[in-house]
Formats: C-alpha cells, sequence, structure tokens
C-alpha cells in the first residue's frame, strides 16, 4: 500500500468503520463536517431539504439522531413518509457519505425527557419561540419571546420549551459512500442489517 493511501483505499471492508467514526466525530466535535448534514424528506409536492445537527450515531443500532421542533415542517413530511435520506461530506478528506433509512418520531417519551435534561440552555431556547418554524411574519423575528431576545434564559423558565422538542431517529438501512483522490475517485455501496452489513465497489 502507497503510504498517501488510506487504509481503505482497496479495501471496501474498512470502509464502514470509517463513516461510523466520522459520524461519531460529528456528535462531539463542532469542528467536523459531518456534524452538519443535509437532510432531504418527501413532501407531496417535492423532495425537500434542509441542514440539521447531528445529535448521535449509534453504530451497533444503525442509528442517527437530530432533534427539531414538533411544530416544525418536517414532522408532518415523516408522518407522511418516514423516508429520509442524509448526505455529509468532509472537505478535508474528500468522503461524501449518501445514508438512506427510516425515520421515528419521539416525543414526550423517556429518551426525549433523558435527552431535554441533559440540552444546553442556549440550544432549549431555540424551543421557547411562540410560533411554529416557519410561520409568515409581517417584521423580522427569531421567534423567541422578547423578554429573551439577547439574554440568557433561567433554567426554570426554559422548562417550557420541552413542549416543543422532538427527536428525529433514523434507521439506516444503506450508505453510498465516496472517496474523491487525484490517483482515482473510489465509490461503494454498502447494505445494513441486523446481522451485520454487505460492501460492494462501484464505479465512481
Amino acid at each position: 500500500m502507497n503510504k498517501d493511501e488510506p487504509i481503505f483505499y482497496n479495501n471496501k471492508d474498512l470502509i464502514l468503520d470509517e463513516i461510523w467514526s466520522l459520524l461519531s466525530k460529528g456528535v462531539t466535535d463542532r469542528a467536523e463536517d459531518f456534524r452538519l448534514p443535509i437532510v432531504v424528506l418527501n413532501s407531496e409536492q417535492e423532495p425537500n431539504a434542509r441542514i440539521v445537527v447531528l445529535r448521535g450515531a449509534h453504530k451497533e443500532q444503525n442509528l442517527l439522531r437530530f432533534h427539531t421542533d414538533i411544530r416544525s415542517e418536517k414532522i408532518k413530511f415523516i408522518k407522511d413518509d418516514n423516508k429520509i435520506y442524509f448526505l455529509f461530506y468532509n472537505k478535508e478528506r474528500k468522503i461524501q457519505v449518501r445514508a438512506k433509512g427510516f425515520a421515528t418520531i419521539h416525543y414526550k417519551n423517556d429518551m426525549t425527557k433523558e435527552v431535554w435534561e441533559k440540552t444546553q440552555i442556549v440550544s432549549r431556547k431555540c424551543y421557547l419561540a411562540t410560533n411554529a418554524p416557519g410561520t409568515l411574519s409581517e417584521d423580522p423575528t427569531s421567534g423567541i419571546p422578547e423578554q429573551y431576545a439577547g439574554k440568557n434564559v433561567p433554567k426554570e423558565e426554559s422548562e417550557s420549551g420541552y413542549e416543543n422538542f422532538s427527536i428525529i431517529e433514523s434507521k439506516i438501512h444503506s450508505f453510498e459512500w465516496l472517496y474523491l483522490a487525484s490517483k482515482g475517485h473510489r465509490r461503494a455501496k454498502i447494505e445494513l442489517t441486523d446481522r451485520g452489513s454487505i460492501a460492494k465497489w462501484v464505479t465512481p
């Protein structure tokens, strides 16, 4: 192996570990590109995309998680069609990953209670918005009540945000991985099951 080649360059069995390593890093490292994936959902009219913050990556269960306001448009789309697609790209490592799965909405259950207790006040503040995300407004607005604008919110006053807090948990069933290299790109598809994974090379 050339010393400049990553270990997965010609070994498809090492790609899945690299993917989960980047995903796990995305959860904990604010500087990791995988922290901010594009998520694509299906609506009645057209595919609908947005950037989310990756909040959980669980290799053993093939699960990815992010948080959202229960009043957001995303919730309606998932209720209508729970197929979900993630697109990640790490510029420095020149790795693109597409993930496909099925989304589940968690709201006011043991999971959301546990995560909410650990959620920082600055993040809780986002869920204090008076109107639902996407509500039209005559004036520029953050949606946050005026008494909290530009201020820290006391923890006890942030608790009301739990009413709007939800977690989207996605069971991933496949990854498509692309590595860009001047000597030749590499691409692979990986199917995931509860029994393991199957990786296959694909022409880039």
